[in-house]
Parts: structure tokens; sequence; C-alpha cells
């Protein structure tokens, strides 16, 4: 049964009113107006479309009223006028009085006027008799159609940061944050990284003439699976597909493969060899050997152990605390740790620390302990570049020897090769003078001494080959140290003792100095 029948059913009958005299448009503009008044206060959402109602019924009253007091037309029935909101989602009605003695409007013949001007969806069907009742120049809704209810975008919501390191980076000593966690992120395969939510479609409207009114259509997230990352088989996680480090590339997360051991390294027998990065979530101790093709991180300490890096960077989070002669970092390019204690290091470009004690530093850049502490003490160092720091020693005394400026082979070749050169030479004046000796005795020599004799001669060759040797090697060294360096140490504080050395030149500092820029000027070494 349609609306239209079931008003039919319910005896609403039509209205009985008395007779319309004209009225005049002022008259008819105040009660358009007492009536828009009480209507916005009903429905205040509606109040623009009652304001362009009331304006287009102004409009047609007015006309219709000058005609009828003019005389011309015969009588006029009363009539239903409708009107649609901008958006079509809404519909209003108001009687308008018959003129010149017309019919009045009944309900049946006003439903159907509202059904043949297509209003057929969202009718009020329990409050337009009511309204219709409220007789003439009552405004009343009579239908509302329904705005689309807009779904929801898909929404991927992360469970790791975006950090965009994926293996560790050179710094410079100012850089280096040890309070802070390394800049990697490590997981574990099948680990979920991100889940996601998928778009929750809409509901269409309609307005009151039926016309559908589509839903925005709800977006898919975008999905960041990059490089060893799994979209699951429902859609709704990304997955680590691979053990590794987790970064951020072009919006996109992605897996840099990498061996990680989540705790302690302190039980392994031989060497751990590793191709590529690896991440060590505790500390390295027990003797253990570890060498590792790429980056090495190691996030608790080290402790007695060999850790070397062929091809990158150690970074040990809590610091290095070794044994004199058991523990020997290894890189490539750069070893970053807070604290260095009775080890050995050997970097590639630089080392970065906050304290440095007891050890034994070689490097083909700059030393830097410029955070925390800033302390270097009883250690050897050897470093291509500068050493910078904020304090060399301690009031506890102790003696440190740095070189600086150089290849740190070359101070050490220099020693080297004179002393093997001094001892060598001193070899062959003992054999000159044993083979001296033998000669002399001509005929009078025994089997055993000429055999003796034979073996020195033999033996002074050699010597002789590798004292050559030797001169060329040092004049090599010697021609490296020629070139003027511009190697330095710096502190803000020197307790003694400290020998530098700085190519050929060697000083020996026995006093307490401040604001230290140790350098080669004119030839000497200078303290300021």
């Amino acid at each position: 049964m349609s609306i239209f029948d079931r008003f039919l059913s319910k005896e609403a009958g039509g209205q009985k009113r008395s007779a319309f005299f004209p009225t005049s448009t002022r008259e008819i503009y105040n009660r358009l107006n007492e009536e828009a008044a009480a209507a916005k206060a009903r429905c205040p959402e509606d109040a623009k479309t009652i304001d362009d109602f009331v304006w287009a019924l102004k409009e047609a009253c007015r006309a219709r009223n000058k005609k009828a007091q003019e005389g011309d037309l015969g009588p006029m029935k009363a009539e239903g006028r409708f009107f649609l909101s901008g958006d079509r989602l809404t519909a209003y009605a108001c009687l308008i009085p018959p003129e010149n003695g017309g019919e009045e409007l009944t309900l049946e013949a006003f439903l159907g006027d509202l059904h043949y001007e297509g209003v057929v969806y969202g009718v009020l069907e329990q409050s337009i008799p009511e309204d219709f009742s409220q007789g003439y120049y009552h405004l009343f809704p009579i239908a509302r159609g329904s705005s689309p209810q807009p779904g929801e975008d898909g929404e991927v919501t992360e469970l790791f940061q975006r950090r965009k390191h994926m293996r560790l980076e050179v710094q410079n000593g100012s850089e280096v944050d040890f309070a802070q966690d390394a800049p990697l992120q490590p997981i574990r395969k099948g680990s979920v990284i991100c889940r996601i939510a998928p778009p929750k479609p809409g509901v269409d409207g309609r307005d009151v003439t039926g016309l559908v009114l589509p839903c925005p259509e709800a977006a898919s997230a975008f999905v960041p699976q990059g490089k060893n990352v799994l979209l699951s088989a429902d859609g709704l996680s990304l997955t680590a597909g691979v053990d590794g480090i987790l970064y951020i590339e072009n919006e996109q997360f992605c897996i840099q493969e990498q061996k990680i051991i989540d705790g302690d390294l302190t039980h392994f027998q031989g060497t751990l060899q590793i191709t590529g990065n690896l991440y060590i979530g505790g500390s390295v101790d027990g003797g253990v050997d570890v060498k590792a093709t790429g980056d090495i991180v190691i996030n608790g300490r080290v402790g007695q152990a060999r850790v070397a890096s062929l091809e990158g960077i150690i970074r040990v989070q809590q610091g290095v605390y070794g044994t004199e002669g058991g523990t020997l970092l290894a890189a490539a390019k750069q070893v970053q740790s807070p604290v260095i204690e009775w080890a050995e290091v050997a970097a590639g470009t630089s080392v970065i620390a906050e304290t440095i004690s007891g050890s034994t530093i070689h490097c083909n850049g700059t030393v830097y302990a410029m955070t925390g502490r800033g302390m270097i003490a009883n250690s050897t160092i050897r470093a291509g570049e500068s050493v910078l720091c904020l304090r060399v020693g301690n009031i506890a005394g102790g003696r440190s020897r740095f070189s600086v400026g150089y290849p740190p082979d070359v101070p050490e070749s220099l020693e080297r090769l004179t002393a093997e050169l001094n001892t060598s030479r001193a070899t062959l004046e003992k054999m000159w003078g044993t083979i001296s000796e033998l000669s002399k005795k001509g005929t009078r020599i025994t089997e055993r001494e000429k055999m003796v004799l034979d073996q020195l001669v033999e033996q002074r060759a050699l010597y002789l080959k590798r004292l050559d040797t030797l001169k060329v090697e040092l004049r090599a060294v010697n021609k490296a140290l020629e070139k003027r360096s511009r190697g330095r140490v710096r502190c803000e504080k020197l307790y003694p003792f400290l020998e530098v050395r700085i190519g050929r030149l060697k000083e020996e500092i026995t006093t307490t100095e401040e604001g230290c820029n140790i350098h080669v000027e004119d030839g000497c070494i200078q303290l300021k």
C-alpha cells in the first residue's frame, strides 16, 4: 500500500473553512513571518530552506492576491505549495487559502498533489495529518531524505618506529650520544610491523524524489610494504620476512637482513663468522671470537673477547671493560664505545669514546673523547690525524704516549726499523771480528773452525742484504716523516706524564697544563 493510499484510509476527511475574504499583502506577509519564526524554532537546521520558501510564498501570494482584488478571476480553490531544499533532502509545504469563494483543500487532494509533485521518499506519514490540520500559512516539513553516510577509510597502525638507519654511520666527535640506544631497530622474522584495517563501505543516501545519492568511496590505506616485508594471507598485517634491521625508505618499511643474537654471547668455541651485519642484544665476554663482514652492534658490554668488523663499524653501547692482552676490537671504519678500558682497538677511520683508560688505540683518523668525562689516561694512542679530548691523565698520575699526524704504522715502523738496523749493524760488527780472526789462521785453521767461518760468511751476506733492505725501508719512512703534519693534541686539561710524538719530534710533558693545543710550529712542538 502506498503512502497515498495509507493516508486515505485514516479518515482524514476535508477541512471545512469559512469563506475567504481577500486580505492585504501586509497581513499575509506578517502571518508568513510569524509562521517562519515558529518553523525555524522547531527545526533550526532548516532555517535556510524556510527563508527561501517564505520568499517564494510571498511572491506567489502577492500575485494571487492582486488578481483576486482586481476581480478579474473567478473563485480560486485553496492549494498546497511545496518547496525543496537546495540539496533536495528536505521538502516543505504550506497551505494557501481559497480566493473569491473557492473550494477548500482536502487532505486527500493535498496528498495527491504531493504525490504528483514527485515527492516519494522519506514522506513524514505520522506528522503530515497534524500539520495539515494547523490551517493556512502553516509551514511544515513533509519529507526528509537521507544523506549518504561515508564509510571509513582503511588505516594502518604502525607498531615500530620509522627509523631511517639501516646500518651504522661514521660519526664525528660531537654526534654520538651513548645515553641513547643505537639508531638501529632489530626485528625478528615473523614479527608484526603494521596492523591493517580495511576500508568500511558507507551507505548511499536518497533525496525526497527518490534519487540515489552515492556515498563517497572509502579509500584503502597505503600499505608501506618494502624489501623483506610480507603481507599476511588475510591482508590484515605486515610481518618481517627475515631477521634484520627495520628501517624506512620511500615511506615503506624495509628490512636489511642480518644476524641477530638476542642475549649475551659468552660461550662459543672457535670463531663466530657472519657475512653481513651482526646485532647482539646483550654482552660479549668469555673469550669469544666474533667476525662479521659488515657492522657490529653490541647492545651490552664487551669483556674478554675479540671482535672484528672487516668492512664496517663497531658500536658497543655499554662500554668495553676488557682484560690486558685479552680484548681486541678491530673495525675497517669506526669504533664507538662510551668506555674503553684495557683493550686494544684498531680503527680504519676514527675512534669515539667518553673515557679511554689503560688501552692501546691505533686509527688512521682522529681519536675523540669530547663528551662525558672526555678523559684519556694511561693509554698509548697512534692517530693518523689528531687526538681531541677534554682531559689527558688524572691527579693520580700515570703515563700516556700519543703519536699524531702520521699513519699509525709510520712512527712504529721508524722505531722498529731503527732498532733492527742498530741490532743488525752490531751483529755484523761481531761477525766481522770473528771472520777476521779465523781468516788470519790461514793453513792453521781446523776443519771445525773452517766450517764456522763458512757459516759466518754466509750469514754475513744475508745480514748485508737485510741491512740494505732496512735502509731502503727506513728511507721511505723518513720520507713520509718529512711531510708537514697538521696533527695535534687538543685538551682542556693535561696531567703529567704525556709523551707526544709528531713525526721525528718528541716531547715529554711533565707539568700540569691547561688549554693545550699541542702541534708542530717552526720545527718545534708547541703546547699552546
